[in-house]
């Protein structure tokens, strides 16, 4: 077809879009009802005495049949399209040199005709043919024009949405005249088409009809009439075609998306509608019962792909080119307009990224040295910075045979470089051997910093702290506890959430995602660009954090280039949705130029499109803690190879599924985002290979060549962040005990409570217990401890962690103690328990020459001032309660006194120190509004008290009992909305003694 005719189609249909993307109202009914008296006109004229004339001026323009379908029969005789990537310098002239990486060419280049006669055709293709388009071909009654109207009318008027036409004629009429210029106006382009639909009806046999399809037809994979076809999926004739093969060639062909529903690209969605054609011919009695089961279940061989055939250069980035100007330009133009297409390719880290890659693979399977052949590994300089194994990993097979890389200016949006995978592409279909865009995998901890960043978004800090122990996060949806573990089956205990996502833990990775939610997790990926996880999250659960759903490298890469570029996406729109109005995203960036082959320009990519993401202080912050290389160090324990030389600032995270079938490392600097998978092109799991291991070398080695003759950037910290000491592990502020570090935080959310995990305890030296107030002086010494939440006591204890004393010291009876005997104790409260308004002092004041009691309290632990609460009793109480002590104006640390005086004036003593807390906490209660279409919220509680806040409860909708109890910060819960009404929440905070605090109520209202 000639250019400047497709460049016209083109730019006609880029002003609908322009123009709102479709017809108003008003005008789609004109054209509806124009189009429908037109057709009734002509019949009308071309029945009546003087139809012959008027009949003639309608169709004086019409092209002659017998020419088009000579036109058919002909071998095309346009230019193929070239695609180059950027080489070297050759010519030593300071300019890199343009290289041919893919000419692209037909299956059946070099071939005098492609046109089949149907009677050389084996009888299956015209029955499935007719079967998936237009069962009754053979039996129904030529159309009227009226007919013909109804069928191509929704063709013309939608043309970029539309099916193509379900019955073989306007199929043969419209790929017919996609040949020959548009006419002057789109209604006489659908006239056109509706007449000669009508001419070809009755001077064409059913037979020749059905010839002409087949041998025009579009099969996808730039396959063209059957013969083609046969030779791309099966590499045979089409005249050895099989019924299953002819079946599965037919439901392409009829398939709105030929160049995505097929064997190669889509495999499961070729064979569904393979089984369709099928089921269609047994419906009508074309074939029995056993045939169709035979037809089914007949495995079918698939070629190799068109790109088998050819030298390529960079096979699935060529692809990638192919598939994109295919949808831009259409099969035809690709396959003879002689395009020159001009690509981001940067051919010098192509190389290096797949030598590298080959290298590093060939030593996790026991290979010694590089694994490369030595003329290729003398062309590898990169192989100088891949950081050498760890002595017990050399000359393992660790059972993974595939890795895939991707590089993307983060600036431009451009794909620099990128490898598929590592095996031979000319043995099987690229579809199948591309691990960087057509296969999915899991993302495991790689998907962290989504997780993440919602949690930063929603006011968590870099602070915040985590807890790595052993945890059981709920029951799963096959009802097996889900209780994820760490690689090497240790836990860390509490760190900060920079260390969490630095270090790149699993376990951290999955608290934080249960905070969060799993739908405001999808839903930040998704607005960075990762769209493989879909919207529907339910299937998911928190497994999404070491695995679940699956995504694409290119996106990932794509997604990490947002935040090496401060927040912000550029590359170019996606093509036209079939809702024009619906935003398009943006995709990375492969042409940057296309030309004709006279040099004329037809496309160039100088002017990137631009969205804003993230906020600047976000991605700076959430870049900090991936650049941190001090934070990726766990218990003195530090990751080797991801720092790059120099001291360059980099971005990074390791990743790793639980199962170990994926292992990731992406990571970043201003100027380019290097991602890298490793693992079996199969899904088969490897033997505990983890991202570090896998994927990280690769990355070093590619990134670090790359940055080496780059000028060094930094991140440039924007305004809207503050710097404050803190306590750590807590995040609170300085108690003037703890262990101190500087940490960012986003404006507003710097902590306002002081640590409470570092604690001074006064210890009695010599026996270890706590000290009271009748241990000697210089027996008593001030201890420091670091009071671990009560969900890392467990891990502690394994630790052998040094916990504070919970006796207290024991002294004479002279001295006084809590108990002296059975008959004379304090039994409650408890000592150091906690206690708030009417106290009943509860124990035993018995003994045979009683002569009174006494109860009595003193601020502190030393006695100053005496309060009596009751004195002179002579009887012990036959309830057990010696006195009601009314603490209602106290608050703080206090001593209670049982004194028991005895008939010849000697008396015992016991005391119990207790801490009275009248004061409730607070709670202030803050939620997330889900966005449209969302249905989780996420509620928060900011819970203070001067003690101790115990739990937090969450409540809906005036219930009386709580859907979700929190008993360690940070206080928040994830709930699901109903699409429509509103929800009220409110949140009580309890604190030890006692005490509750409520927050005001909040509404949350869903969606739709």
């Amino acid at each position: 077809m000639p250019n400047a005719t497709r460049i016209v189609q083109r730019r006609v249909r880029r002003r609908k879009q322009a123009h709102g993307g479709g017809r108003r109202p008003w005008r789609v009914f004109t054209l509806l009802l124009g189009g429908l008296l037109a057709c009734g006109l002509l019949s009308f004229l071309a029945a009546s005495v003087g139809g012959t004339a008027a009949y003639a001026y309608f169709s004086r323009d019409l092209p002659d049949l017998a020419s088009l379908e000579q036109e058919a029969q002909a071998p095309h005789t346009g230019s193929p399209t070239q695609i180059y990537g950027l080489g070297d310098d050759a010519d030593g002239d300071g300019r890199r040199d343009w290289v041919l990486i893919y000419e692209i060419q037909g299956p059946l280049a070099g071939q005098a005709t492609a046109w089949r006669p149907l009677s050389s055709l084996p009888a299956a293709v015209a029955s499935t043919t007719i079967a998936s388009m237009e069962p009754d071909f053979y039996q129904a009654p030529p159309p009227t024009l009226l007919d013909f109207g109804r069928d191509l009318y929704e063709q013309w008027e939608n043309p970029e949405t539309a099916a193509p036409p379900t019955r073989l004629a306007p199929a043969v009429v419209r790929r017919a005249l996609s040949h020959t210029p548009p006419a002057s106006s789109p209604t006489t382009q659908y006239l056109r088409e509706l007449l000669l639909t009508q001419r070809l009806e009755q001077e064409y046999s059913r037979d020749a009809i059905l010839e002409w399809y087949v041998n025009s037809a579009f099969y996808g994979n730039l396959a063209f009439g059957i013969e083609a076809a046969a030779q791309v999926y099966f590499n045979k004739p089409a005249s050895q075609l099989s019924l299953p093969e002819a079946a599965m060639l037919a439901g392409i062909a009829a398939d709105p998306n030929p160049d995505h529903i097929n064997p190669l690209d889509d495999p499961t969605a070729a064979k569904t509608r393979q089984e369709r054609v099928l089921e269609a011919l047994w419906a009508t009695g074309q074939i029995d019962r056993e045939s169709l089961v035979a037809a089914q279940f007949t495995p079918l061989v698939i070629a190799n792909g068109l790109e088998a055939r050819y030298d390529i250069i960079a096979p699935h980035y060529a692809k990638l080119v192919r598939h994109e100007l295919e949808a831009q330009w259409g099969a035809e133009q690709v396959l003879y307009g002689g395009l020159q297409v001009y690509t981001a390719l940067d051919l010098r880290l192509q190389s290096q990224a797949e030598c590298v890659a080959r290298a590093h693979v060939a030593r996790l399977s026991g290979v010694l040295g590089t694994g490369l052949p030595a003329d290729e590994a003398s062309r590898c300089p990169a192989l100088a910075l891949l950081p050498p194994l760890e002595l017990a990993a050399q000359g393992q097979d660790w059972q993974v045979n595939n890795a895939a890389v991707v590089a993307i200016d983060p600036r431009t949006g451009e794909l620099r470089a990128l490898v598929g995978g590592l095996q031979d592409w000319s043995e099987a279909p690229l579809s199948e051997l591309d691990m960087a865009t057509a296969a999915p995998h899991q993302p495991g901890t790689a998907l962290a910093p989504f997780s993440y960043l919602t949690a930063l978004a929603q006011g968590y800090t870099a602070a915040t702290m985590m807890l790595d122990v052993e945890t059981d996060f709920g029951t799963a949806y096959d009802g097996i506890a889900y209780v994820p573990q760490n690689p090497n089956g240790r836990f860390h205990g509490p760190l900060s959430l920079r260390q969490g996502l630095s270090s790149g833990l699993p376990v951290p990775a999955v608290e934080v995602l249960s905070w969060v939610g799993v739908e405001s997790t999808v839903r930040t990926a998704a607005k960075m660009g990762i769209t493989t996880l879909g919207q529907t999250t339910n299937q998911y659960g928190l497994t999404l954090a070491l695995g679940g759903g699956k995504v694409t490298l290119l996106e990932m890469v794509y997604a990490y280039a947002v935040l090496a570029n401060n927040g912000r996406m550029v590359g170019q729109p996606a093509p036209p949705t079939a809702e024009p109005s619906a935003p398009r995203p943006l995709n990375p960036v492969a042409i940057v130029r296309i030309e004709t082959r006279t040099g004329e320009v037809l496309y160039t990519y100088d002017q990137p499109q631009q969205r804003d993401v993230l906020t600047p202080q976000l991605a700076y912050l959430l870049n900090d803690i991936l650049a941190d290389a001090k934070a990726r160090c766990v218990d003195g324990v530090c990751p080797v190879g991801l720092d790059l030389p120099n001291g360059r600032p980099t971005a990074v995270q390791v990743g790793s599924t639980n199962d170990f079938r994926d292992a990731w490392t992406i990571g970043y600097t201003p100027q380019l985002v290097v991602g890298v998978w490793v693992g079996n092109s199969n899904n088969r799991p490897t033997r505990q290979l983890t991202g570090a291991l896998g994927a990280a070398p690769i990355w070093h080695a590619l990134l670090g060549w790359a940055m080496q003759d780059e000028p060094l950037l930094r991140w440039e910290r924007p305004p809207g962040l503050t710097e404050r000491t803190i306590c750590t592990p807590s995040g609170l502020l300085s108690n003037g005990l703890c262990p101190t570090v500087d940490e960012l935080f986003l404006t507003g959310t710097e902590p306002t409570v002081y640590d409470t995990l570092y604690q001074e305890v006064l210890v009695n030296r010599e026996t270890g217990r706590l000290a009271t107030i009748y241990t000697p002086t210089e027996l008593v010494e001030r201890r420091l401890y670091l009071i671990y939440p009560a969900s890392a006591a467990a891990w502690a204890a394994e630790q052998g962690v040094e916990l504070p004393p919970t006796e207290y010291d024991t002294v004479p009876l002279a001295a006084g103690t809590t108990a002296v005997s059975p008959q004379i104790a304090i039994l409650a409260p408890a000592p150091f328990g906690m206690v708030r308004g009417q106290v009943a002092v509860v124990g035993a004041a018995e003994t045979a020459d009683l002569a009174h009691y006494r109860v009595a309290y003193f601020e502190g632990l030393a006695p100053t001032t005496l309060h009596v609460i009751t004195d002179n009793v002579t009887l012990p109480p036959p309830d057990g309660v010696l006195a009601v002590w009314d603490t209602t104006p106290l608050n703080g640390l206090y001593t209670v006194v049982l004194t028991v005086v005895r008939q010849d004036g000697t008396f015992a003593e016991v005391n119990v120190p207790v801490t009275v807390d009248n004061v409730p906490p607070t709670a202030v209660l803050t939620a997330t509004q889900p966005v449209a279409g969302g249905t989780e919220t996420v509620l928060a509680v900011e819970a203070a008290d001067g003690v101790q806040v115990a739990r937090v409860s969450f409540y809906a909708d005036g219930a009386g009992v709580p859907f979700a109890t929190r008993t360690a910060a940070p206080f928040t819960a994830v709930v699901a909305l109903p699409p429509q009404g509103c929800t009220t929440f409110r949140a009580v905070a309890f604190d030890g003694a006692g005490n509750r605090g409520e927050s005001a109520a909040v509404d949350v209202c869903g969606q739709e």
